[in-house]
């Protein structure tokens, strides 16, 4: 009799736990958000080309040997730092290694400085349209597969 009530006691426990159900409901609104901004341009003061150099030797397993994106971040930080500049153009990184000898990560560039912020002037909007000739442009279907793209027949 104590099986058939802890049997029975059982399977109603787990019949009434395994099926409860959550419901959830939400509203939302159809929100028309614009948002319209007016160009902003400033000047840039460029500074004189600047390189950095760090240099480490073969560490086996890379065990202590620098992250690469972390180590450029932090020679690019370095290098606006010091200039007390805003962005870095023309970066140029080399990466140099020998086998079981020295590691050298140099960057170069130019550190820039963003001056005289003001709203845009009808001649600041015009320079900003390019306008490239129609027989110098290159135009890709990129939803056709690579071979279509490359043999593709001339109309």
């Amino acid at each position: 009799m104590k099986i058939k009530l802890l049997l029975f006691s059982t399977a109603l426990l787990l019949g009434l736990a395994s099926c409860t159900t959550i419901k959830r409901t939400a509203d939302t609104v159809n929100i028309d958000a614009k948002i319209s901004q007016y160009p902003t341009v400033a000047d840039l003061e460029v500074h004189k080309k600047v390189e950095v150099t760090k240099t480490w030797n073969f560490r086996p397993f890379h065990i202590g040997e620098p992250k690469m994106k972390y180590l450029k971040g932090n020679m690019i930080a370095e290098i606006l730092k010091e200039a007390g500049a805003d962005v870095l153009l023309e970066p140029q990184i080399i990466y140099s290694r020998t086998s079981f000898g020295e590691r050298k990560y140099t960057i170069s560039g130019y550190p820039a400085t963003f001056k005289n912020f003001r709203k845009a002037t009808k001649a600041d909007l015009e320079a900003l349209k390019t306008e490239q000739p129609e027989h110098e442009r290159t135009v890709y279907n990129v939803s056709q597969p690579w071979y279509k793209r490359i043999f593709r027949s001339k109309k």
